[in-house]
């Protein structure tokens, strides 16, 4: 009977040793189980252009910044950490978020923007930190800034000529409230302007009266130095035939000097010839005329020396002219 009860004892022995070292095996694989997630939670990778920032932990939020890449730290696993885009990135008031604004003659004008911009790298949990989302913080500037600029001007100048100058205004704006968040900002830009009908349709006679305006200016020149270039033609003709007319004068004066001397040679001396100069110039002259095939002569009356007339009829094109003798 003892023999029996002690092989019981060491046998339920036995068994717990068993269970003892199941509970062992099973507590170290927990273990090691929560090492392997606490190291894995240590670690953290931050992508190019953001920062990770510590917002919680044990010793409360951190305004170190955790650069790009990968980085190991055990206070992570314990931490709750924002990874937050900090380089050149684009924020849009576009369809849905479409900007309403009131002009200085009290109408409402749609307005689609996009700001550029990009956050200081050494202020990312800074502002984090103290401002919270900057998303918030900066929709709130991109609505209220445009409406604040739009006031000062009229819905016709908005959407037509002074486009660029609001433009400008609000960017310049934009820039001044938000670089009091260590924001910076790059560019803004006006994407569209929905104006009221009526605005549109002013604008639009505007630009057209504009255009009209610039196509008569066009035309006025274009006839003023068109004219100018036929009067300066006109002139210069003018000039031109002067200059040919007193060219053919002095030709001619020339021609009557040098018949003149030769007549003078051919019968000054002669003293047998009655001489006289004018006549036998005037004599010379005739009859170039008469030979001159652009004369306008058609009949010429002589003499035979005996008193009768005697008519040539030079208006035959082909030059066989009758020649009449009159009865005396």
């Amino acid at each position: 009977m003892a023999s029996i009860n002690l092989k019981k004892i060491i046998m339920s022995g036995s068994r717990g040793n068993e269970r003892l070292s199941g509970a062992k095996i099973f507590a170290w694989f927990s273990l090691l189980i929560i090492i392997l997630a606490v190291l894995a939670a240590s670690f953290i990778n931050v992508p190019a252009g953001y920062k990770g920032v510590i917002i919680s932990s044990p010793t409360g939020p951190s305004s170190t910044e955790i650069d790009e890449g990968w980085h190991f730290n055990p206070i992570y696993a314990v931490s709750d950490i924002e990874v937050i885009r900090y380089n050149v990135q684009t924020r849009d008031m576009t369809s849905g978020s479409t900007v309403t604004v009131r002009s200085a003659d009290n109408l409402n004008i749609k307005m689609d923007i996009s700001l550029v911009f990009h956050i200081s790298p050494d202020k990312v949990a800074d502002n984090r930190i103290q401002y919270g989302d900057m998303t918030i913080l900066i929709d709130r500037y991109i609505r209220n800034v445009p409406r604040d600029v739009a006031s000062h001007y009229n819905a016709t100048y908005i959407g037509g000529d002074g486009r660029g100058v609001v433009e400008q205004h609000i960017r310049t704006n934009l820039t001044e409230a938000l670089a009091n968040y260590n924001i910076i900002v790059d560019d803004v830009l006006i994407r569209a302007i929905d104006l009221p009908d009526t605005v549109d349709q002013s604008i639009e006679a505007k630009k057209q009266a504009e255009q009209d305006m610039i196509a008569a200016e066009y035309n006025y020149e274009t006839t003023l130095t068109n004219a100018r270039a036929s009067a300066d033609a006109q002139i210069i003709a003018a000039h031109g035939e002067a200059n040919a007319t007193v060219i053919h004068a002095q030709g001619q004066a020339l021609a009557i000097a040098e018949v003149q001397a030769q007549l003078a040679k051919t019968y000054g001396n002669n003293s047998s010839i009655s001489y006289d100069p004018v006549q036998v110039y005037l004599t010379w002259l005739y009859i170039r005329a008469l030979s001159d095939p652009n004369s306008n002569v058609q009949y010429v009356i002589l003499t035979d020396g005996s008193g009768n007339p005697i008519i040539l009829d030079l208006g035959a094109a082909t030059g066989s002219g009758t020649n009449q003798t009159a009865a005396p």
